[in-house]
């Protein structure tokens, strides 16, 4: 059975490495862009799979689908007026995207 779910969680971060981050295909012309890409990737698999457990915890998933969560965190708009970080007020959703997630509100 640990055999089993380790197989599991290893053929989900291939799926998303293929799907989420679009790794099809590297398209690239030269070793050096593909071990770039493949590095940035990497780091990017480490960011979705921790921003995965965090939803888990948060219990985001009876909610929201990954990416629902992020179209909903993407509207948020920060400027810099005067050195100052103003920031859009934040919705009813992504306040408690962000609580979920373990994350300050960004105001301030």
């Amino acid at each position: 059975m640990t055999i089993y779910r380790t197989k599991d969680v290893v053929e989900k971060s291939f799926s998303r490495l293929k799907n989420t981050l679009d790794l099809n295909r590297l398209r690239v012309h030269n070793n050096e862009r593909m071990e770039n890409k493949l590095f940035i990737s990497f780091i990017a698999l480490l960011l979705i799979s921790e921003l995965h457990q965090r939803m888990l915890r948060g219990g985001l998933y009876k909610t929201y689908t990954m990416h629902e969560m992020l179209l909903k965190v993407r509207k948020l708009r920060v400027a810099r007026l005067n050195g100052k970080r103003i920031v859009q007020p934040i919705s009813k959703e992504q306040h408690e995207i962000f609580k979920a997630l373990g994350f300050e509100d960004p105001v301030g």
